[in-house]
C-alpha cells in the first residue's frame, strides 16, 4: 500500500515504530537507510524507490514527528481522489524564479510546516489551509516528499552530491516533463530543525540556475477562464469623489466583482464614492493600512528575545503576506509606492492622460501591461517613454449602460460639460461659453470647482453650475450635446445616450490644439462596463498564466 523511506546516521527502532503507529495504514513498508555520508541523498532515494514494493513512496527526513493522525491513510486517499498526481509534499511554490531561490516570493508559496528548536515550536504558514484539497505547485520541499512511481518521469539526479537542492532538481525536472505536483494540508509534521540553507545548497543552486537559465522562470498554469475567481487589488490616488479616474476605478471594481473577482481598493478614501463602493460590496482601504502592513503607533509591538518592542509611530511594518493574483494601479506616485510595497506581485497599470505629469507611466519589471483609455495615450507612452507597443492595450473607459442609455432622453437646450473646473480645462470652458452663447443655448458645468474663474463665468446668464454628483446621467440624458477635453467619460456617456459630443484636444497647459464635434460611433458596445471589465480581466489572465 505505502512505503516509507529515509536516510539516517543510525537506525532508530523507536522512530520506525512511531511511523508505523501514526500512519493509520496496516503494515506499511518501512525502508531505513543507514548512511554516514557514504551516499548522497539522491543515491539513497533512488535505492529506496528501486527497493520499494509499493507505488506510493514517502521519502522524508528522520528528524520529524507527526502532528496529524492517520497521515498515511490520508496520503492514499489523496492519490485515490487525484490519481493524475506524481508528487505531493507539505510545502512548495507555484513559481520558480530565474534565481532558483524558490522561496524568493513568499506570496507564491504554499503549505504549512511546524518547526521546533531549542524547546520552542512555531508554525511556518505559507498559505491558508485547504483542508483535504491540493494546491498545484512547481516543486515541493524535501522535508517530506510523496511519490507515485507510476506517474513520475524522472528519478533523482545523482549528479547532485550531498544533501541539498536534490528536492528542487527532482521536482523541477518532473514538472517540466508534465508531471503534476501538489501540496497537501491535512498531513502536518513538525521538523526538529530551523531549516536553513548552506554553502552546498548555494553552490547547487548556482549550477541549477545556470543549467536551466533558458527555461526559468516557470509557474503553474492555472487554466483560468473569464469566470475564474481572482483576487485583485486596485489602487489609485483618490477614491472619494466623482472625477474621471475615480469613476474608472469604481466602475471597473463593480464589473470585476460581477466577474467573480474579490476586489479591494486601496486609496485616499472617506468620501461619497468610497462609501458607495462599500455599499456595493467592494472592500475599501486607506493608504495607511495596505494589506499585509500595519502603521506603528507606539502601542502595539513585537515579542522579541529582548522582550516586548513597541512599534514606532508613523512607521509602516510588514506584518503578513498577501495573496493577490494581480495588482492594478493608477497614477505615477501611487504606482511607485505599490511597486515598492509589493515588488513580487505582477501588476497592470492604467494611464488616464497624455497631458498630465501625474499620469506618466512607471517603468518597473513587475508591471506587465499598460492599459490606455484612448489611442492617443498609447502613442504617447510608446513614443515618449519607449514602452513596447506589445506591452500596451487600448481599452476605453467603462460606462454603466444601465444608467447611460437612450431611455427617457430629450433635448433640454443646453450644452453639458462635466469635469473638474481647473487650469487644464479653463480655455476649453471659456471657448464653450462663447460657443453656447452664439447658438443661443445654455452651458451647464458639472464638477468640483478648483478654479478662480467660475464666479466670473457665472456672470453670464446662460452659464449654470452644479456641484459634482454621481447622478450625472440626468444631466447627460437631457442635454443637447456634450463637450469635454480629450476623449473622456462625458463624451462616451453622451454617446450612450445618443448625444453628439465636442472633443477638445489640448496640451499640458490646457491650450486648445483643435476641437471637433463627433457623431455617435457604431461600435458603442466597447464602452460597456462589463465588456471593459471582461477585456481587462482577460489581460489579467494572460499575465497570471
Amino acid at each position: 500500500m505505502i512505503t516509507i523511506g529515509f536516510s539516517t546516521r543510525s537506525i532508530d527502532n523507536d522512530f520506525i515504530n512511531m511511523l508505523t503507529k501514526t500512519s493509520g495504514v496496516s503494515k506499511p513498508e518501512v525502508i531505513p537507510f543507514e548512511n554516514n555520508g557514504e551516499f548522497s541523498l539522491t543515491e539513497v532515494y533512488n535505492k529506496i524507490l528501486k527497493q520499494s514494493s509499493n507505488d506510493i513512496v514517502v521519502l522524508m527526513h528522520d528528524d520529524v514527528y507527526f502532528d496529524s493522525k492517520n497521515w498515511g491513510s490520508k496520503i492514499l486517499k489523496h492519490f485515490k481522489r487525484n490519481s493524475d498526481y506524481g508528487i505531493l509534499g507539505l510545502a512548495g511554490t507555484t513559481s520558480m524564479p530565474k534565481s532558483a531561490k524558490w522561496w524568493e516570493d513568499f506570496s507564491k508559496m504554499k503549505g504549512i510546516v511546524n518547526h521546533e528548536h531549542e524547546g520552542k515550536k512555531w508554525e511556518s504558514k505559507y498559505s491558508q489551509s485547504k483542508g483535504n484539497e491540493i494546491d498545484d505547485v512547481v516543486l515541493v520541499d524535501g522535508l517530506f516528499i510523496v511519490i507515485n512511481k507510476k506517474n513520475i518521469k524522472e528519478k533523482f539526479n545523482e549528479g547532485i552530491g550531498g544533501f541539498h537542492f536534490y528536492d528542487v532538481d527532482f521536482s523541477f525536472r518532473n514538472f517540466i516533463e508534465g508531471v503534476k505536483i501538489g501540496v497537501m494540508y491535512d498531513v502536518r509534521v513538525t521538523h526538529k530543525s530551523i531549516g536553513q540553507t548552506n554553502e552546498q545548497w548555494e553552490k547547487n543552486r548556482e549550477i541549477f540556475a545556470e543549467k536551466y537559465k533558458d527555461v526559468l522562470p516557470v509557474k503553474v498554469k492555472r487554466n483560468l477562464s473569464i469566470d475564474s475567481p481572482l483576487k485583485v487589488l486596485l489602487s489609485c490616488l483618490f477614491f472619494k469623489e466623482y472625477t474621471g479616474s475615480e469613476m474608472y476605478v469604481y466602475e471597473l471594481a463593480r464589473g470585476l466583482k460581477k466577474l467573480n473577482c474579490d476586489v479591494t481598493v486601496l486609496s485616499d478614501i472617506n468620501g461619497p464614492l468610497s462609501k458607495l463602493a462599500q455599499q456595493q460590496g467592494i472592500k475599501v482601504l486607506p493608504f495607511n493600512t495596505p494589506p499585509g502592513y500595519k502603521m506603528g503607533d507606539g502601542k502595539w509591538g513585537f515579542n522579541t528575545p529582548q522582550g516586548f518592542q513597541p512599534s514606532q509611530q508613523n512607521v509602516m511594518y510588514k506584518v503578513g503576506e498577501v495573496d493577490f493574483d494581480i495588482i492594478h494601479t493608477q497614477h505615477t506616485p501611487i504606482t511607485n509606492q505599490i511597486c515598492q510595497i509589493y515588488p513580487n506581485i505582477d501588476k497592470i497599470s492604467t494611464i488616464h492622460s497624455e497631458v498630465i505629469e501625474l499620469e506618466n507611466p512607471v517603468i518597473n519589471d513587475s508591471i506587465k501591461k499598460y492599459i490606455c483609455i484612448r489611442p492617443e495615450i498609447q502613442e504617447h507612452i510608446v513614443d515618449k517613454f519607449n514602452i513596447s507597443k506589445d506591452k500596451t492595450e487600448v481599452i476605453y473607459n467603462p460606462i454603466d449602460t444601465n444608467r447611460f442609455n437612450t431611455k427617457n432622453t430629450k433635448d433640454g437646450e443646453y450644452i453639458l460639460f462635466v469635469g473638474t473646473l481647473d487650469y487644464l480645462r479653463e480655455n476649453t470652458i471659456k471657448d464653450l461659453v462663447e460657443y453656447s452663447k452664439s447658438i443661443g443655448k445654455e452651458l451647464w458645468l458639472v464638477g468640483e470647482n478648483k478654479s478662480n474663474y467660475l464666479n466670473d463665468l457665472l456672470k453670464y446668464n446662460h452659464v449654470k453650475y452644479h456641484e459634482s454628483t454621481n447622478r450625472v446621467e440626468g444631466f447627460v440624458k437631457n442635454c443637447s450635446e456634450t463637450a469635454g477635453i480629450l476623449l473622456g467619460r462625458t463624451t462616451i456617456e453622451g454617446w450612450m445616450c445618443n448625444k453628439h459630443g465636442w472633443i477638445y484636444n489640448i496640451n499640458e497647459s490646457g491650450e486648445i490644439l483643435n476641437k471637433e464635434r463627433f457623431d455617435i460611433p457604431k461600435d458603442i458596445n466597447k464602452f460597456d462596463s462589463i465588456e471593459v471589465a471582461k477585456k481587462i480581466k482577460e489581460e489579467y489572465i494572460k499575465i497570471i498564466e
